[in-house]
């Protein structure tokens, strides 16, 4: 008690200077993200930098990616373009048949696909047509060493979407079909899944053909790059 009793104001004024001083280096040594909006600012400065370095990096590997596929190291012509988006006709053609219950409760989507109404009729017609195609596209596209590897392997994608439509042919033969229930509402859905997976597929892969890219679609896009040399 003596000693704080003793304290003068020169005391007093030192414990100021110092307590103001203190208060005045705060702010330096505290994180500047807290007291200053400087840091933060230079975050999403760095963080939107970064990002058009990812967009160019993938609008760069693309076009790596078209070039490499190509016959001549350049953008596939627009010979080569439409040959490539050709084949994913055999897939969609072949998966009509999965979508009748799609077509029948959703008008609108008949509409789109009712343009190939002409050729689903001359395709299922002609005697033996699903193989001759098939066996057209495998000898004449992916096996033609003359034309690039981006019609081969976009040719080669048609094929496996066509062969992974056996599985639900086998499974249709496996199990009898329901008549009724909620067995009868599951079949109907996975009937819709199955073309809606092939028609998503096929309109990813024409369209991509069609601007020159290489179309990676799940499921087969690794098999046919090993298909393809």
């Amino acid at each position: 008690m003596a000693a704080f009793m003793h304290v003068g104001p020169r005391g007093l004024m030192s414990s100021s200077i110092s307590s103001s001083r203190s208060a005045s280096t705060a702010p330096l040594l505290a994180p500047k993200s807290f007291t200053t909006g400087k840091a933060l600012a230079f975050r999403s400065t760095t963080s939107s930098t970064a990002a058009g370095a990812k967009q160019q990096q993938s609008r760069a590997r693309c076009v790596t990616v078209a070039a490499r596929y190509s016959k001549g190291g350049g953008s596939p012509d627009v010979q080569e373009r439409v040959l490539a988006a050709v084949p994913y006709l055999l897939p969609l053609l072949d998966s009509f048949g999965y979508g009748r219950f799609l077509f029948y409760q959703y008008p609108i989507v008949r509409s789109f696909v009712s343009p190939l109404a002409p050729l689903l009729g001359v395709y299922s017609s002609v005697p033996f047509a699903p193989l001759l195609c098939f066996f057209a596209v495998y000898l004449g596209i992916v096996q033609n060493q003359q034309w690039s590897r981006f019609v081969r392997f976009n040719g080669m994608q048609a094929m496996l979407l066509d062969i992974l439509l056996i599985l639900p042919r086998l499974a249709e033969q496996v199990f009898s079909t329901p008549t009724g229930g909620w067995g009868l509402q599951a079949y109907i859905t996975a009937q819709n899944t199955v073309w809606v997976f092939i028609a998503v597929c096929v309109v990813y892969g024409v369209i991509s053909s069609l601007l020159g890219q290489a179309a990676r679609i799940p499921l087969v896009a690794d098999a046919a790059e090993q298909q393809v040399r």
